[in-house]
């Protein structure tokens, strides 16, 4: 091989340099150990993921320069050890600047003057605290995959790249491609068995508690990172004490260069259901959004309507519906909503945040079920249709100021209003057949309900910090008003065939009214024993106040009004609880592991009346029942342990023991002949429950490979659970349910997730989630026309297989799932039940010239071991068409067909200890809409990428004056705007 002569000498020259600075180096320091002050200079190398956050992580590896401070020239150089420590020994007294850095973080610099070398001990520089980097995007670009999953220590993250999804698609969309993530069919998340209830932007609360308002409206296009986090309790990021209480949520971070500016887009679309037999309304989306993020503020607001059962929002929670049983996303749904979301630092002192929603929702569903009563001794089925018309109006504000008058203060105020309007109208149409198909009775009612609901409350936290570090008092106060009235009518006609004289006809109006106040106080105190420990006491107090009205009068043929009370349906309710906790709790902080240890003491006191409105004036005796009050005390140890092998592999062990109150309607002993073949009423003797929960979580992450590994294995058992028990009179197959306190149910189960690339071009991704749980139910069941005491155990595992391909114009994605349920029972003769469900999905995405798209997505699920009727398999295949244009690609023209097959089904199957029961409701066949988007900005830098999928930017690095690589791991920790604290 040759080389250039210049070349060579260069080199040589280069050589020689070094070798001369190196021994010259190693003059000097021989020099200084011979005489001056010789001290240690040491410390640890940390991150803070979160701010706010006290629990770091060590840095193992980070680059360590110790530089005179004259001329800046190198006098000693290391890496930190697996445990983030560094160590100078002998340094000379001088003035001195140590240098620390690491891929991903910005360079610390901190001084270390002469006058330290002065006292009689080493110099310890203690925990030196390394922040993300900021990155700035510059035009090259380079050849290189995503990861699709990242885990951290209490965090998925997703990289929405790995996904394709179609241009103007929102973050619902993505949900549904990530492993480990479900969303059900009226939009509920779910990760690992968990409910996501919140999703945060930017690490700042969006919408409250309406996750839908995130990912019904956010385009993907706007997403760096999808985060589903174990948040912490916020009386955790109050105290700086882990108390184990988390809920998980979603945390969106906003590209880079979308953070400063104004972006948003509109959609409109038109179309018609492709087999539109019955003459319906075409289909229609409108659709409009506008984000202002910056580093101090975000702005949202988000417009909304559609008749494609496309709910932009979250229900409320008030409405009052008189059908039972009807899941979401069922039926027809025509929404119209508006949202504006706000949060913005004022100032060093003062953080406001808060949103108001509103919307308006009709929906029309149609249900079709059968059930098998699951009785020993005989057999009996019951068959029904139902319609239900129903229409609501809701309206809600969520505000939150956060006050800092001084760096030891914190105040934090939670103000919320809403309210509820709503109606409904059902007819349905029952009947029960003995097990030779003999008819034992028939209903046909028709039922309505009015119906208005405020909600009003708020919430006052302070923290105060004190001088001695760690040491901190925190006094919440929290409290609700809740009002709703209620006006329906029940029109209905029982037979009962084997024993006509209980036949009957109801012509009934019911008032109702229900009152309730809650307030609760906490008060926490943390001492700090030592550096890494501190002691925790608290004092929690609950308390709530009901009173339910309800009265119902017949129909008065005299005078043709509702004026004859009828006092078997005209109960209310009067019910005070009474809740308190009191803790002690050690917590401890180390490099390697944290652990918080406690014990709560939590007595309980619930008392409460039935009584019979007016009914002195009606010649009957107005107090029907006073419980006397019960007092119940439970204690419980907690426990939470995490154990972190390195910065990637983490164990989490926790316990944690629940106290839960039963319901008003648990507790009123009114009852419910909304469905005169199926009574139902409250108990109000119950006691409340007490949940043990036990949960082991691992996770871990290489980063290198891109691989990925989650495992949790979760058990509770439950004391004094609320259940409902249920009598059958086999002459007139009437069913009555209570609700009643049993001890015995427990539930175990396990989940492990894993990603991995396939190949070195990384192109191929593969993931599996599988899950096995096991759950024992206390139920009752007739036998020889007495309830008598069952114990179902239910084995269910599922497994779900993806394998995704990616290129820069194509994305493929299959996933297969299988779902096995077998549930045994401990009566002798009453028979198992099994069933099982099927599915396969593949969805793609093609990116061609001339701007133009193609996606398409085809699901085939199949059910079996239903009831017959029910066993049917479907196959719902979709496609779109889009071309985009004008300048930079701002506008998309979208063709779409859903159900091209049209073989979408609405089945779902309920199994409890008593009966099994499937369900089919009207669904929203295929249908053809042809739309047109329209997005706008006015950031700097915002144009789009030059390439898309694999093709990243290459970030350019603040420090690369170090002379360290500026590249930045692909989806890695601080790529991506946003973290912040979760409050």
């Amino acid at each position: 091989m040759h080389h250039d002569t210049s070349t060579v000498k260069k080199h040589f020259i280069l050589i020689v340099v070094l070798i001369v600075s190196f021994v010259g180096s190693g003059f000097a320091q021989n020099r200084t150990t011979a005489s001056g002050v010789l001290k240690d200079i040491t410390g640890t190398v940390w991150e803070i993921p979160e701010e706010g956050d006290s629990i770091g992580m060590s840095i193992p590896g980070a680059n360590i320069r110790l530089l005179r401070a004259g001329d800046s020239a190198l006098v000693k150089g290391m890496s930190a050890d697996p445990n983030g420590k560094f160590l100078f020994p002998g340094i000379k007294q001088d003035n001195y600047i140590l240098a620390v850095s690491f891929l991903g973080y910005t360079t610390s610099y901190t001084q270390v003057s002469s006058e330290r070398f002065r006292g009689s001990r080493n110099i310890d520089l203690g925990k030196i605290i390394l922040k993300e980097s900021a990155i700035a995007l510059a035009g090259v670009t380079i050849e290189g995959q995503a990861p699709e999953v990242v885990v951290k220590e209490d965090t998925l993250e997703y990289n929405p790249t790995a996904f394709k999804v179609q241009e103007g698609a929102v973050v619902e969309d993505l949900l549904k491609r990530l492993p480990g993530v479900e969303v059900e069919a009226d939009g509920k998340i779910t990760s690992a068995g968990k409910e996501v209830k919140r999703v945060f932007v930017n690490g700042k609360e969006f919408f409250g508690n309406d996750p839908k308002m995130a990912t019904k409206n956010l385009t993907v296009d706007i997403i760096d990172k999808v985060q589903v986090v174990e948040k912490k309790s916020d009386q955790s990021i109050l105290t700086g004490v882990d108390d184990g209480e988390t809920e998980t949520i979603i945390n969106l971070t906003i590209k880079k260069n979308m953070n400063k500016g104004w972006m948003g887009n509109v959609t409109a679309g038109a179309g018609t259901l492709v087999d539109n037999r019955t003459d319906e309304n075409p289909r229609y989306n409108a659709q409009t959004m506008l984000n202002k993020f910056s580093e101090n503020s975000q702005m949202t607001f988000i417009v909304n309507a559609n008749n494609l059962n496309n709910q932009g929002f979250t229900d409320g929670g008030n409405t009052v519906r008189t059908n039972s049983g009807r899941g979401g996303g069922n039926g027809i749904t025509n929404s119209n909503s508006f949202g504006f979301n706000i949060s913005t630092i004022v100032n060093e002192k003062l953080k406001i945040g808060g949103d108001v929603r509103y919307n308006y929702a009709e929906e029309f569903a149609m249900r079709n079920s059968f059930r098998t009563n699951l009785l020993i001794d005989s057999v009996s089925y019951r068959k029904s249709l139902s319609e239900d018309q129903s229409y609501s109006h809701n309206a809600n504000f969520n505000a939150k100021i956060e006050y800092k008058p001084d760096s030891m203060l914190t105040l934090v105020f939670s103000p919320q209003l809403s309210y509820n309007n709503s109606s409904s109208h059902d007819i349905s149409l029952q009947e029960t057949l003995a097990g030779d198909s003999t008819q034992v009775n028939r209903s046909d009612a028709q039922t309505s309900m009015r119906s208005d609901g405020l909600v009003l409350g708020g919430e006052l936290t302070a923290t105060r910090r004190f001088a001695r570090k760690g040491r901190r008092l925190s006094l919440r106060l929290n409290g609700n008003l809740n009002h709703s009235t209620g006006n329906g009518t029940n029109i209905s006609v029982s037979e009962f065939f084997l024993q006509q004289d209980r036949s009957k006809s109801l012509n009934q109006e019911s008032e109702t009214s229900s009152n309730s106040n809650s307030y609760s106080f906490r008060a926490s105190y943390v001492e700090p024993l030592r550096e890494n420990m501190t002691l925790q006491v608290y004092y929690d107090l609950r308390k709530n106040g009901t009173r339910n009205l309800r009265e119902t009068f017949d129909y008065n043929p005299a005078d043709g009004t509702y004026s004859l009370l009828n006092t078997d349906y005209s109960k209310s309710l009067d019910n005070n609880f009474v809740n308190q906790t009191i803790g002690l709790s050690l917590n401890a902080i180390y490099p390697k592991y944290n652990y918080n240890i406690g014990v709560n003491i939590v007595p309980s006191y619930t008392q409460s009346t039935s009584f019979i409105k007016n009914g002195a004036s009606e010649g009957v005796d107005s107090t029907l029942n006073r419980i006397p009050g019960r007092r119940v005390v439970n204690y419980s140890p907690q426990v939470n342990f995490t154990y972190r092998f390195d910065r990637q592999t983490n164990l989490r062990f926790t316990y944690r023991g629940n106290t839960r109150q039963p319901s008003v309607s648990q507790l009123d002993p009114t009852p419910n002949n909304t469905n005169p073949l199926n009574i139902r009423s409250g108990n109000p003797d119950l006691l409340p429950s007490y949940s043990n929960n036990m949960s082991l979580r691992f996770n871990t992450s290489q980063r290198e490979t891109q691989r990925s590994l989650t495992m949790s294995a979760d058990y509770s058992f439950t004391l004094n659970e609320i259940i409902n028990y249920t009598s059958y009179e086999a002459e007139t197959g009437i069913q009555y349910t209570a609700p009643v306190n049993e001890n015995g149910s427990w539930t175990a189960s396990g989940d492990l997730m894993f990603n991995t690339p396939i190949g070195s071009s990384k192109r191929f991704k593969f993931s599996t989630t599988t899950r096995l749980n096991y759950n024992n139910r206390i139920g009752y069941t007739t036998v020889k026309k007495q309830s008598q005491r069952n114990i179902s155990g239910t084995l269910g595992a599922s497994e779900n297989v993806g394998l995704s391909y990616t290129k820069s114009w194509f994305y493929g994605q299959l996933r297969a799932n299988v779902r096995y349920s077998n549930t045994t029972n401990s009566l002798e003769g009453k028979e198992n039940q099994r069933n099982t469900n099927f599915g396969i999905t593949y969805n793609t995405q093609l990116t061609l010239p001339w701007s133009v798209g193609i996606n398409s997505d085809v699901n085939y699920r199949a059910t079996r071991g239903l009831s017959t009727g029910y066993n049917k398999d479907e196959v719902i295949w979709n496609a779109g068409l889009s071309k985009q244009f004008l300048k930079g690609n701002r506008a998309t023209l979208r063709l779409q067909w859903t159900d091209i097959l049209q073989q979408r089904l609405s089945i779902s199957r309920n199994i409890t200890a008593n009966y099994i029961e499937d369900s089919e409701y009207n669904a929203l066949t295929s249908y053809v809409l042809v739309s047109f988007s329209y997005r706008f900005n006015n950031m700097k830098g915002s144009s789009r990428n030059r390439s898309r999928g694999e093709v990243q930017d290459r970030p350019q690095r603040e420090d690369a004056q170090d002379g360290q690589s500026g590249w930045r791991e692909g989806g890695q920790r601080g790529e991506g705007g946003g973290g912040g604290r979760f409050r």
